[in-house]
């Protein structure tokens, strides 16, 4: 059976006559005579009890008519939610993005995209670096922002924000008042890092490697979380190095005082990462013409002339 031949059974039964579906499919009369006589072969009984003045439905079709009631309900569902996902009144969006992004930028990306398309569900996942480029891997975002450190071959990025690295430490600290400091004089304050899997990480180490002498430094604790860091080095202890856009409430509060460390001068580079070959929904392609339109990365405008569509 076919889905003209349900058709023409179902507006039969529901008009209970022939003339009248005939007039409302658009069809003659003989022919949905035609579509209900093949249906009828197929199952191998009556659809329809023609012996009174009225057409009545046996218990085959009985039977038939529920199913299809069902079918013909399900396909206006059906309907109804892409035309939906399609004006972007309904639908869903999963984005991976590291601490950083997730807490100080994509903030104002989900507020602004929210008030345009209030229907629209957005699932933020968070993580480091390779945890959001594995999320992306397994499917379990669309897309994700990370640190620009390693690449994958299948997947497809584009440089979207640089942010700076400062070092930070408490404006109670002996060494907060001097307008330069150089990196041997913190050899013996504890050095508070970054949980492993992080740009920032990879890129302190990098420097320290090839800056300090020696082992350094002596004295390290490791905390995964970076408002415990902005925390504990707050109360007095030790220094740490974070983005600038994760300090700057904290230095302007006066709770936190920027180190000027010779020589230092470390930026983080960020990209949005997607599988190669993947179609964006509608949903996401609003989303990065959000992210793009807003100017809070910044290098967003990279995200113009890429298959999705910004402005």
């Amino acid at each position: 059976m076919n889905v003209d031949q349900l058709k023409a059974f179902h507006k039969v039964a529901a008009t209970g006559s022939f003339t009248k579906a005939a007039r409302e499919l658009f069809l003659t009369q003989s022919a949905v005579s035609q579509q209900i006589r093949a249906l009828e072969d197929k199952i191998g009984g009556r659809l329809f009890d023609r012996s009174g003045k009225k057409i009545r439905l046996p218990g085959e079709g009985e039977i038939l008519l529920a199913y299809s009631e069902r079918l013909f309900d399900l396909h206006e569902e059906i309907e109804a939610l892409f035309g939906s996902l399609k004006t972007l009144q309904k639908g869903k969006i999963a984005v991976g993005a590291t601490a950083v992004v997730g807490t100080y930028l994509m903030p104002a990306v989900i507020s602004a995209y929210h008030r345009q398309y209030p229907g629209i569900e957005i699932d933020l996942q968070m993580g480091n670096s390779e945890q959001i480029l594995r999320m992306i891997l397994d499917r379990e975002v669309d897309l994700g922002v990370a640190g620009m450190v390693k690449k994958r071959a299948t997947l497809n990025s584009i440089f979207i924000h640089r942010e700076q690295l400062l070092f930070v430490c408490s404006p109670e600290n002996p060494l907060a008042a001097r307008e330069s400091v150089a990196l041997g004089e913190l050899d013996r304050i504890p050095f508070i890092w970054r949980e492993r899997g992080t740009q920032t990480l990879a890129l302190v180490n990098r420097w320290f490697h090839e800056n300090a002498d020696g082992d350094f430094p002596h004295q390290t604790l490791s905390l995964s979380n970076m408002e415990a860091a902005k925390r504990i080095v707050e109360e007095g202890y030790g220094v740490t190095i974070i983005p600038a856009i994760a300090a700057r409430r904290e230095i302007d509060a006066g709770l936190l005082k920027r180190l000027d460390v010779e020589g230092f001068a470390l930026t983080v580079d960020y990209g949005l990462f997607y599988p190669k070959g993947r179609l964006f929904s509608g949903a996401a392609e609003a989303f990065l013409a959000t992210l793009c339109g807003l100017g809070i990365f910044s290098h967003g405008e990279n995200l113009r002339g890429h298959p999705w569509k910004t402005p």
